[in-house]
């Protein structure tokens, strides 16, 4: 298992990507799911996801951090112990993930990219 992204919420999207910029991360790519806005930015091996949370809906506190998995499927069966809140789901551009909770309330994306 490796990082793979960690994810950011944010009310001013635009702000949040020149404020990255800034720090050296470029945009990867721009996609939309499940009706949210997201950006991944990347630095080195490093990658952030910023998701639009729109103004009339309060941030939560609760970010993520997603680890890459081999084969997602094969894992949550390994693993089904786990707290599963979303997913699995099946992305457009390829991948699958799925969400579980950490022990401490943590959400926590584990994603199969290939």
């Amino acid at each position: 298992m490796n990082l793979h992204h960690v994810g950011i919420e944010t009310q001013r999207l635009d702000e949040s990507i020149e404020f990255y910029k800034k720090l050296g991360f470029e945009v990867e790519w721009i996609m939309e799911l499940l009706g949210e806005k997201l950006v991944f930015l990347k630095l080195g091996v490093l990658q952030l996801e910023l998701v639009l949370v729109e103004k009339s809906l309060k941030l939560s506190n609760n970010k993520h951090i997603a680890f890459e998995v081999e084969d997602l499927d094969v894992f949550l069966e390994e693993h089904s112990e786990l707290n599963v809140s979303e997913g699995p789901y099946q992305l457009d551009n390829g991948w699958k993930n799925v969400f579980i909770i950490g022990p401490s309330g943590e959400s926590v994306e584990l994603l199969q990219t290939n």
